[in-house]
């Protein structure tokens, strides 16, 4: 157990160091981290000292939204059925009713997600 607290402290050390840190989603939805930003991610975060880093973290985080509630709007539109399956291997298939209102909510995503924030409204 110890070495594996002294890695963790070392890595929390050299974090601290760090200028900027680079985060990011590969295609598998697997989160990295970095020190440089990489051209083939869906998502860069800059987390640095600038004073709009914050700014730009939730435009990038909003866009990162709006792309993945649009693309998941489309899977459900080309899916000839919905079917999940549970923890245990369970397999529900949902009827073209529930399609439809899995299509509806996620409409009202996109929407939510989209629209361009309001002067008043908080950065998500």
């Amino acid at each position: 157990m110890r070495p594996i607290a002294a890695i963790a402290l070392v890595l929390a050390a050299c974090a601290a160091q760090a200028g900027e840190v680079y985060k990011w989603k590969d295609k598998d939805g697997n989160v990295h981290y970095g020190d440089k930003p990489r051209h083939d991610a869906a998502m860069v975060e800059i987390q640095g000292d600038e004073p709009d880093a914050d700014v730009r973290n939730a435009d990038v985080a909003r866009s990162a939204e709006c792309q993945r509630q649009r693309e998941q709007l489309e899977r459900y539109r080309k899916a000839g059925k919905i079917a999940e399956k549970d923890n245990l291997g369970n397999t529900r298939e949902y009827s073209d009713a529930e399609k439809e209102k899995f299509i509806a909510l996620t409409e009202q995503k996109v929407a939510a997600a989209c629209a361009p924030p309001t002067a008043n409204a908080p950065p998500q």
